[in-house]
């Protein structure tokens, strides 16, 4: 597989993009527990997890990466539907009241999306951190997953792209909570077209967290504000970003 570094030469930015096919995935909101809820797209620590496993890294080691780097991300992601999975699993017995065993079985339900692309965006000024990104990349040191340990990624570089400031997005990840901003922006008389759904489409999501030890327990120590936008919305504002695969993908930061 040819992998190649996409970069502007006139610029100081520097790109890796990914498309990725994945044939089921589930990105866990994290609240809810019995019930396995997915996000509509990957969150930023489902991307830096993938980075790590390219690299090798443990789950610590993977944030202080990118919390000691100016990486930035994005993500723009598309699937065939959803679907509700019963999984299976044995979790640690901590009552023994009744059953003197280990570890139990039980069941939970997990949501599911099935037939996936998604283009996940490193950029950054440091070229040095994208050739390195790129030479994981290259040559993993663990198998690819994306959101599950049974969503096996195949992947592929991204050739042609350009940098773009757009006013309509869909299926991506945009930083902040973009209907509070397209309404506060209203004065400047521009035309907008946004949707509400049932379901939250900002999200206070966790993007650091506190380690016991490298594969250890952790506890949420930052969050920040995502917006998920599915179907396309027309803004008042313009956001930054790159153009690929007839795409945009717009630049966030983590």
């Amino acid at each position: 597989m040819d992998w190649r570094i996409l970069q502007r030469r006139e610029v100081d930015m520097n790109y890796l993009i990914l498309k990725i096919w994945t044939q089921t995935a589930s990105f866990r909101v994290p609240e809810f527990q019995n019930f396995h809820k997915s996000f509509l797209l990957p969150p930023p620590t489902t991307v830096i997890g993938l980075a790590g496993a390219a690299l090798g890294l443990s789950p610590k080691s993977s944030q202080d990466f990118f919390d000691g780097s100016s990486i930035k991300l994005g993500v723009f992601g598309k699937s065939d539907g959803y679907a509700i999975d019963l999984w299976k699993f044995k979790k640690k017995n901590n009552n023994k009241t009744n059953d003197q065993r280990d570890f139990i079985e039980d069941i939970l339900r997990r949501e599911i999306h099935f037939n996936n692309v998604y283009l996940i965006l490193f950029a950054s000024e440091n070229s040095e951190l994208i050739d390195k990104l790129r030479s994981a990349f290259e040559n993993p040191k663990y198998a690819l997953t994306f959101g599950t340990s049974d969503a096996l990624a195949k992947i592929s570089i991204l050739d042609n792209f350009e940098e773009h400031e757009l006013d309509e997005v869909e299926n991506c990840l945009i930083e902040g909570d973009i209907i509070s901003e397209v309404v506060e922006n209203v004065h400047n008389g521009l035309e907008f077209s946004i949707y509400s759904t049932s379901e939250p489409i900002v999200y206070d999501l966790p993007v650091k967290f506190q380690y016991e030890s490298d594969y250890g327990v952790r506890r949420v120590v930052e969050r920040k504000k995502y917006s998920f936008v599915g179907k396309k919305m027309k803004l008042n504002i313009k956001i930054s970003g790159v153009y690929a695969d007839d795409k945009f993908i717009p630049i966030i930061s983590i």
